[in-house]
C-alpha cells in the first residue's frame, strides 16, 4: 500500500462552501477510483510565501491518501483535474511511504518510529551498532 499527501492551496476568495465543495470533489475523485483517505487537515487562510495571481493569501488543506500501486495511476487524472480548476493556485503530491521508509532504515536501535498518521511503527531491530560517522580532520591552518 503506498501513501501519498496531496496539499492544495485554493484561492482565499471562495466561500467556505465553495471550499467544502472543491475538496469533497477532490475527495469524491480519489474514493472513486479505488483511493482511500485516510486523514484531512484543512488549516483555513494562510498568508503565501509569495504572492499568486496578485494574491497574498490562500486557503490550505492536506488529504492523506493510501492507494494499491495499481490504482496509483489516477493521480495524475487528479493533478489534471486541479490543474484545470481557476480556484486552486497550487497543489502539491508527495508519496511518503519511502520517506517512511528511509526513517526507519535511520533509526536508532529500540526507537520507535512514528509515521505520518501518528502511530508508532515496530521498534527497529539493529544488529550490528552503528559506528558515528568521523570528520575529516582539519589542516592546522583551517579556521571553522
Amino acid at each position: 500500500m503506498r501513501t501519498y499527501e496531496l496539499a492544495i492551496v485554493a484561492d482565499p476568495r471562495l466561500s467556505e462552501e465553495e471550499f467544502v465543495a472543491l475538496v469533497d470533489e477532490t475527495k469524491q475523485l480519489v474514493a472513486s477510483r479505488g483511493g482511500e483517505l485516510v486523514r484531512e487537515e484543512s488549516w483555513g487562510k494562510r498568508k503565501l510565501a509569495y504572492p499568486i495571481e496578485k494574491l497574498t493569501e490562500g486557503r490550505y488543506t492536506f488529504l492523506h491518501l493510501q492507494m494499491e500501486p495499481a490504482t496509483a495511476a489516477l493521480l495524475p487524472e487528479v493533478e489534471l483535474r486541479l490543474r484545470q480548476n481557476d480556484k486552486v493556485l497550487r497543489f502539491l503530491t508527495v508519496r511518503t511511504d519511502e520517506d517512511m521508509k528511509r526513517a526507519v532504515s535511520r533509526a536508532k536501535p529500540g526507537q520507535p518510529v512514528r509515521t505520518i498518521y501518528g502511530e508508532p511503527t515496530a521498534e527497529v531491530a539493529v544488529e550490528a551498532p552503528v559506528e558515528p560517522i568521523a570528520e575529516p580532520a582539519r589542516e592546522a591552518g583551517e579556521e571553522e
